[in-house]
């Protein structure tokens, strides 16, 4: 898929694997399938993927959306929740670089088309 920006696109490629490979690990931790965690996980994947314009800003809305949510339960039983309090703060911190990174701005600037 040709977008604007090689590398921002590169990024979000390794932003999705890490999403991916976070929802495997937590079901993995938890002893079972969780559709929906795997859904979101490859939803926003291929969201990243494909550079369309505000994409960006969307999937980091829901990726600070869901660290919120989950916070206070990780840090009032951080002894037994501390490798999902580091989720959290990547997850924070993937959202910073998707809407501050240069490269990956750039990556999303496509707009959707409709031929008639």
């Amino acid at each position: 898929m040709h977008t604007n920006d090689s590398k921002g696109r590169a990024l979000c490629i390794i932003i999705g694997v890490y999403l991916i490979a976070k929802a495997v690990l937590n079901m993995v931790i938890s002893g079972g399938f969780s559709f929906s965690d795997m859904f979101i996980a490859v939803g926003l994947t291929v969201m990243m993927f494909t550079g369309f314009k505000f994409f960006n800003y969307f999937t980091a809305a829901i990726l600070v959306v869901i660290a919120l949510i989950y916070l206070p339960d990780n840090i009032s039983n951080i002894s037994s929740n501390w490798l999902y309090l580091i989720e959290g703060i990547i997850d924070i911190g993937c959202a910073v670089l998707l809407c501050v990174q240069r490269n990956i701005r750039q990556h999303f600037t496509k707009t959707i088309t409709i031929n008639n």
